[in-house]
């Protein structure tokens, strides 16, 4: 029987995942959210109008132009807020993780391993096919909800992501089967290539 070792790992050695080069989101990407941003402050815009008009009492319709102002504001700050997020937002594939980095005032990187995720998915909703744009979701074990999801990707880098993902997966459960005869019977390769989950986001 081995030794056993539980030897101090010298932390400034340890690679750091900052110093890698993010991929940034398909400026097509950034279309898809001005459509959807537009379509939310044109409903909002479309309610105080109504509002002016239904309205009876004299006050709310004296005040409505507060209404537009405010309107005015948010549309203006979360148009700022809007651009800012996408360009802060950058992905990157590694031989054994896949990065993502987001956030405006607190930025976020999320690192999944290869060796964690159980099942991959592509989806497109319906401005995204238009504009030929995907996202990837990374699932792993422990939850029904995606671990995982870079938007604004080209469908046909999307579709090599998941491949690559999927690959890994299987040649991570075959090395687990091969260790592990006994268990052959205990474990299932899903072969995730084919299986393709599509959406009906806007």
């Amino acid at each position: 029987m081995s030794e056993f070792k539980n030897q101090t790992i010298d932390i400034s050695t340890l690679p750091k995942f900052e110093e890698t080069s993010l991929n940034p989101l398909q400026k097509n990407y950034f279309k898809v959210m001005l459509i959807q941003f537009g379509i939310v402050y044109s409903i909002l815009l479309i309610g105080i109008i109504a509002l002016y008009f239904i309205s009876i009492e004299e006050q709310i319709q004296d005040k409505i132009i507060y209404f537009v102002i405010g309107w005015l504001v948010l549309l203006i700050l979360n148009f700022l807020y809007l651009k800012i997020s996408f360009a802060k937002k950058g992905f990157a594939l590694r031989e054994h993780d896949v990065i993502f980095k987001s956030g405006v005032i607190s930025e976020t990187t999320t690192i999944v391993t290869n060796n964690r995720v159980q099942h991959v998915a592509l989806h497109q909703g319906m401005l995204s096919r238009i504009f030929g744009l995907a996202s990837i979701e990374l699932f792993t074990a422990g939850g029904s909800s995606s671990d995982l999801k870079i938007n604004g990707l080209l469908l046909e880098d999307a579709k090599k992501i998941k491949e690559s993902v999927s690959l890994k997966i299987n040649e991570i459960a075959s090395e687990i089967i091969e260790e592990n005869p006994i268990g052959e019977n205990q474990i299932q390769i899903i072969d995730v290539n084919n299986s393709k989950e599509e959406s009906d986001e806007i």
